[in-house]
């Protein structure tokens, strides 16, 4: 049995739980608001999770029987300082927080947001009814997508019993698109009877939900805005059921990251950058990497400490935070965390690049992304000259020296004991594009490669298309040299005659030629 995962009494939860559901009214299920094909269902999301994740069998996603455990914190666990946005400057947010590197929680942050009155069920499933969301990734790192009535519907029945559910985690939110087609109510009759109805026209791409919110002041400007559409994914619409989430990882490039939650509740743990991979991600038998999992095996193991007189919790800073609607968790550069949604749960993330943490971003990007390091250089150059519409260029004068002293300090690479070691499966040492690879995986945010190679889905789809153009010409290729070579090559037929062996030697035609001008 695993160890105990219950951090309050289950009485307490249960009386809590029972409690709201009499108090809340009866919910429509989805298959009462939308049409569901059942038969195609069933292959749609059979074919979802063996794609997913390939390691299990169909019938073992309910194998460990998560669903029994409760995974609620009381709420004097949560020790993280809570700030007003309209009470706190930008000044000193940055003082007190982002320059020291510390987590905090931050409300009214929703405030005027019409994802407040938008982001629901029944809004979302209206509005986006049949898009494909991503919920998961092939072995080839391919997203794997889902209609969204049916990851809906998903949840209401199979996730339920699902250890780790499918989780939507898209960064394409930002080019959804209406459906193009109108049609017109049946109860509803043509104004004007002499003339059909006329379907409107076609609605084309426009970013849908980016009108419904907008980020908090203290993180609006994000420096890698400068770097136009090619950069790395960077923002993500959350999606999820109870026990969904993400597994231990920090952010890519060393960019700090805010989540809004607009629906449900997040159980957070955050673990400080000098704290080694190995004690907070280790290699357990059967421990596979999600939330789930870590929650309830890794965490009781570090809040008791092995009988040790300090757990590891205590020794290394271990933070609790339950998320709550309508908060935002701020989570500087290179701290790990952990996510699980304890219920369902709607949410935005974005990863950003802010002034204050500059040096410290362009230095990864340099070794990650040398082309896009390269690019936010020229640009804030750039602006150093001429000024931009937000700040002033001495402000960028000073950016352009900060990063340009940075050019003598060396790619360094660092052992597996710091902060940021590749993974539970490396042993003595690693390095920093090794760390790379293992935030990609792990974030699932599509973000590139060791070799600066981007891995988003347009670019795959990009590098496929010009792979099929070439194959014709390479194929010509190989069939040309394949002729030449045996036009070219000696053919020696040997004609035994009481053995002896007579070559007669056929050469190509240049070579006849030579011997012809030779006078042989």
């Amino acid at each position: 049995m695993p160890p105990s995962t219950y951090s309050c009494s289950s009485e307490q939860t249960e009386n809590q739980t029972n409690g709201t559901k009499q108090n809340q009214p009866k919910v429509k299920s989805v298959a009462e608001l939308v049409s569901i094909d059942f038969e195609k269902y069933e292959r749609k999301i059979k074919n979802a999770k063996v794609r997913a994740r390939s390691e299990l069998d169909i019938f073992e996603w309910s194998k460990h029987g998560y669903a029994k455990n409760n995974y609620w914190i009381p709420p004097f666990a949560d020790k993280v300082p809570r700030i007003e946005e309209s009470k706190v400057s930008r000044e000193e947010f940055i003082e007190k927080y982002e320059a020291p590197g510390l987590p905090v929680v931050i409300t009214g942050c929703t405030k005027g947001w019409p994802a407040e009155v938008k982001w629901n069920r029944e809004t979302l499933l209206k509005k986006f009814e049949a898009y494909r969301f991503k919920v998961g990734e092939d072995d080839n790192g391919n997203p794997v997508r889902m209609q969204f009535k049916y990851y809906l519907h998903y949840l209401e029945n199979e996730a339920i019993r699902d250890d780790s559910p499918l989780y939507i985690f898209d960064s394409s939110f930002g080019k959804l698109k209406r459906s193009s087609q109108s049609v017109a109510k049946k109860d509803e009759p043509s104004k004007i009877q002499d003339k059909p109805f006329e379907v409107p026209k076609k609605q084309y791409r426009r970013p849908c939900l980016l009108r419904d919110y907008k980020p908090p002041k203290y993180f609006d400007d994000d420096l890698f805005r400068f770097t136009g559409e090619k950069r790395p994914p960077y923002r993500w619409f959350v999606l999820g059921g109870e026990r969904s989430g993400t597994g231990m990882h920090f952010d890519p490039l060393g960019t700090s990251a805010w989540n809004t939650l607009l629906v449900g509740h997040k159980r957070w743990c955050l673990f400080p950058p000098s704290t080694p991979r190995k004690i907070i991600d280790p290699k357990m038998q059967g421990l596979d990497h999600e939330a789930v999992s870590w929650f309830t095996h890794v965490f009781p193991i570090l809040v008791k400490g092995n009988g040790q007189e300090e757990s590891y919790a205590e020794k290394f800073g271990m933070i609790q935070v339950l998320q709550k609607p309508g908060e935002t968790m701020f989570v500087p550069g290179g701290w790990h965390h952990v996510v699980m949604n304890l219920d369902f749960t709607i949410a935005v993330t974005q990863n950003f690049c802010s002034p204050t943490s500059i040096e410290h971003v362009w230095l990864r990007t340099r070794n990650a992304r040398p082309k896009l390091a390269q690019k936010l250089l020229t640009k804030l150059t750039k602006l150093s000259n001429v000024g931009g519409k937000r700040h002033d260029k001495e402000f960028y004068i000073v950016l352009a020296n900060k990063i340009k002293l940075l050019d003598t300090v060396p790619a360094f690479f660092e052992s597996s004991t710091s902060s940021s070691s590749s993974s539970s499966s490396s042993s003595s040492s690693s390095s920093f594009v090794d760390d790379y690879e293992l935030e990609v995986s792990e974030t699932q945010s599509e973000t590139e490669g060791s070799d600066g190679e981007c891995h988003c889905y347009n670019c795959k789809m990009k590098r496929k298309r010009k792979i099929r153009k070439e194959k014709p010409e390479r194929i010509k290729q190989r069939e040309e040299h394949e002729r030449q070579k045996i036009e070219g090559q000696q053919t020696i037929r040997i004609i035994g005659n009481k053995g002896k062996r007579n070559h007669d030697r056929i050469m190509n035609e240049d070579v006849r030629d030579k011997k012809k001008r030779k006078g042989i």
